[in-house]
């Protein structure tokens, strides 16, 4: 009668020792999937900014009347005219704007943010790049090619990468510009 009553030493000896061997591999498989989906985490927003950015530039070099491109300093400067909708007169202040890209390091981090810019309040807005909070991301290049003779094709290379996965992306178009006046070229500087 006294033997099936409860544990016996024995058999504590043998069970603690497995259930601590249980707990430590379940304690590392589940290390491991957090830092995997942190890691797909990363890489997610590094392909949605850079794609979303890439989209933002090539919408605003489509409306574009003149570009500016700085590559030494991964900027671009594009002047537009605004929308001639409205009901009431428009000056020439109103119709033209002038939006900037301008790459920016705070001190306090290792990022490089994209920041936009409006020549009309000449406020920067929030960085368009780097500030997610599950993937750290940093502007790498941001380049163009001057569009050829006769031709309202500008070429755009970016490329970022992910500061949590070191991983990088380089993207590439071309952009029809049908606004940009073919006798004032865009002003492409390196």
């Amino acid at each position: 009668m006294s033997r099936s009553k409860g544990f016996v030493f024995v058999e504590m000896a043998i069970a603690l020792p497995l259930l601590a061997v249980l707990m430590f591999g379940l304690a590392l498989v589940s290390a491991k999937l957090f830092e995997q989906s942190t890691d797909q985490l990363a890489d997610y927003v590094l392909d949605e900014e850079a794609h979303y950015l890439l989209e933002r530039i090539v919408q605003q070099a489509r409306a574009a009347k003149e570009i500016e491109a700085y590559n030494s300093s991964n900027s671009v400067k594009f002047v537009y005219r605004a929308s001639e909708d409205s009901a009431y007169a428009l000056t020439v202040d109103d119709v033209w704007e002038t939006q900037y890209y301008l790459a920016h390091q705070k001190s306090d981090t290792l990022a490089i943010n994209l920041y936009a810019k409006r020549q009309r309040d000449g406020i920067f807005l929030n960085p368009i790049t780097g500030d997610n909070f599950f993937g750290l991301t940093s502007l790498v290049n941001l380049e163009f090619r001057e569009p050829k003779e006769n031709s309202n094709v500008l070429h755009i290379t970016l490329e970022m990468k992910s500061l949590v996965t070191d991983r990088h992306i380089k993207l590439t178009t071309a952009v029809y510009m049908p606004a940009c006046d073919k006798d004032k070229k865009s002003g492409l500087n390196s």
